[in-house]
């Protein structure tokens, strides 16, 4: 099998970034210390606004929902660049962005200021890092060199750390700790040296070959894990995809899947699952699975580990970015190049 030949993922994966995508455990770490000695600017925030694009802002998604349980205020996240009126003073507000030189991002940071906020800072570098030196702003500065989506611990970790001393959620060191051993003992028993036999998700890559991938979240906990999976199989595997959760999908989607028999291209379906989804979302899945997603080439569920939330959705993740290299390999095109999006960003700019 393709998959099981070093010297073929080597060859397909010219870029590295399946070594990458090993070494989001150690990443976990690393983003978490970065944010040492960073002190919110705002005692008691109102509200939190996240702003970040595509693979720097993944993470404001998985910051709001591991914070929902505890946070006093909402977490709001913004993929463009305009901010919510509320925005001012006593508004916490986080801008990610790994290049430094989003234009969405530089955006929003500029109204921020305008309206009296205090943003705080992730990249590695670029035009926002300048700027908010420049203002004197907290800057939280992250190693560079890799693709925005590869470095999703050092966007997310310190949102967390910050997020938490701002009195949003309780302190995650434990957590942070917890998540980065078990993604490492993952990535030894997922990594392209374990054969196609006992690597499940080299087994999920040959099963989505071929067909679109829909990937649902059993609950609303685990959408962006879900979002996570689908960007990684546009940008890494070169291939369309459909994400949702359940159990809105449950009031619309699922009628779509009465005339799946007659599209062109095959569906296969991943539903991501979490130990804390609960009794009522199972009977979703399983209803689902029996009334809807009978025309499926196939059906896959994808169960978190660990034992802590972080590490659970990070679980999900891991799993997900393996498959979408893997598939890459499968269809035998570079994982990391994203020559689309690189066109799109040598447009003439506004910031």
């Amino acid at each position: 099998m393709v998959l099981d030949s070093p010297y073929e993922i080597a060859r397909v994966d010219a870029s590295g970034m399946l070594s990458m995508v090993l070494r989001l455990g150690p990443m976990i770490s690393e983003g978490w210390h970065a944010a040492a000695g960073i002190h919110p600017p705002v005692a008691r925030p109102t509200a939190a606004v996240v702003c970040g694009m595509g693979g720097s802002g993944i993470g404001g998604d998985l910051l709001q929902v591991l914070l929902a349980p505890a946070s006093p205020v909402p977490v709001v996240c913004v993929r463009g660049d305009r901010l919510p009126a509320f925005v001012g003073p006593d508004t916490l507000v986080f801008l990610c962005s790994y290049s430094g030189d989003t234009e969405e991002t530089l955006a929003c940071g500029d109204v921020a200021v305008a309206a009296g906020a205090v943003p705080v800072v992730v990249t590695s570098g670029g035009r926002l890092a300048s700027r908010t030196r420049e203002r004197g702003h907290p800057l939280v500065v992250v190693p560079g060199g890799l693709q925005p989506r590869a470095a999703l611990p050092f966007l997310l970790m310190p949102l967390l750390r910050i997020a938490a001393a701002a009195g949003l959620g309780r302190e995650r060191e434990a957590d942070a700790r917890e998540a980065a051993g078990l993604l490492s003992d993952l990535a030894n028993l997922w990594n392209p040296e374990v054969p196609s036999a006992a690597n499940p998700a080299k087994r999920l890559a040959e099963a989505l070959r071929g067909t679109l991938p829909v990937i649902y979240s059993a609950s609303p906990d685990t959408e962006p894990a879900a979002r996570r999976w689908k960007t990684q199989l546009n940008e890494n595997s070169k291939v369309h995809a459909v994400y949702g959760s359940f159990p809105e999908i449950a009031h619309n989607e699922v009628v779509g899947w009465d005339g799946a028999g007659n599209d062109a291209q095959p569906r296969s379906v991943v539903v991501l699952r979490d130990r804390d989804d609960g009794p009522a979302s199972e009977g979703r899945v399983e209803a689902a699975r029996s009334a809807a997603f009978l025309r499926a080439r196939s059906i896959s569920d994808v169960w978190s580990v660990g034992s802590g939330r972080l590490a659970r959705v990070f679980s999900l993740i891991l799993f997900g970015d393996l498959v979408s290299v893997y598939l890459a390999v499968l269809r035998g095109v570079d994982p990391t190049p994203v020559a689309v999006i690189d066109a799109i960003k040598q447009r003439p700019r506004r910031v």
